[in-house]
C-alpha cells in the first residue's frame, strides 16, 4: 500500500514539475538589418560555400529600445544561377539579458535580389544558455516595411 502511494505521489509531482517546464511560451522581438560582410570562399564571384555574416541589434519593438544583440552566418548551400536561385543555411545566436537563443534554418531565395517586404520563413530553435537552456521550438521570421528590421515570433517550450 506505502509503495502504491508513494508511486502515484511521485508520477503526479513529476507529470506537474513537467508541465510547468513544457508549456508552450512566445516570445517576439525586432531586429535590426545591417549590412552582411561576405566571405568568398573562392571561386570568385557568388559560389557554393560562400558566407554572408551579420551583428546587430534586437529590440523590444519596431525601433524600440536594444535589448540584446544578434549574429548571423548564412552560408550558400545551393546555387542556380542560370534560374537565379539559391538556398543558404542559416545560424544565428540571439543574445538577451537572460540568455542566449540558437537557430538553425535552410532557406530558398531568389539570387541576386534582397528580401523583400514581407517575406516570411520558418525555422527551428535549437537550443539556448540561462532563462533559455534546454530550448526548442521554431520561430518565423517577417521583413518589415523598408526593409531595414525583421520581426521574429518565437513559439518554445523548455525543459524537455
Amino acid at each position: 500500500m506505502n509503495f502504491t502511494i508513494t508511486a502515484l505521489f511521485t508520477a503526479l509531482s513529476l507529470s506537474l514539475s513537467a508541465a510547468v517546464f513544457a508549456g508552450d511560451q512566445k516570445t517576439v522581438y525586432y531586429s535590426d538589418i545591417v549590412e552582411p560582410t561576405m566571405i568568398d570562399t573562392m571561386p570568385e564571384g557568388p559560389s557554393v560555400g560562400d558566407i554572408y555574416a551579420r551583428h546587430g541589434a534586437v529590440r523590444s519593438s519596431e525601433n524600440g529600445p536594444i535589448i540584446g544583440e544578434y549574429v548571423l552566418q548564412a552560408t550558400i548551400i545551393v546555387l542556380d544561377l542560370d534560374n537565379k536561385k539559391s538556398a543558404r543555411s542559416y545560424m544565428s545566436e540571439t543574445v538577451l539579458a537572460e540568455g542566449t537563443i540558437y537557430r538553425l534554418d535552410m532557406v530558398h531565395l531568389d539570387h541576386g535580389n534582397p528580401i523583400k517586404e514581407g517575406h516570411k520563413h520558418a525555422g527551428a530553435i535549437v537550443g539556448g544558455t540561462g532563462k533559455y537552456a534546454g530550448i526548442r521550438g521554431t520561430y518565423e521570421l517577417e521583413m518589415l516595411k523598408g526593409g531595414k528590421a525583421v520581426k521574429v515570433t518565437s513559439d518554445y517550450w523548455l525543459g524537455q
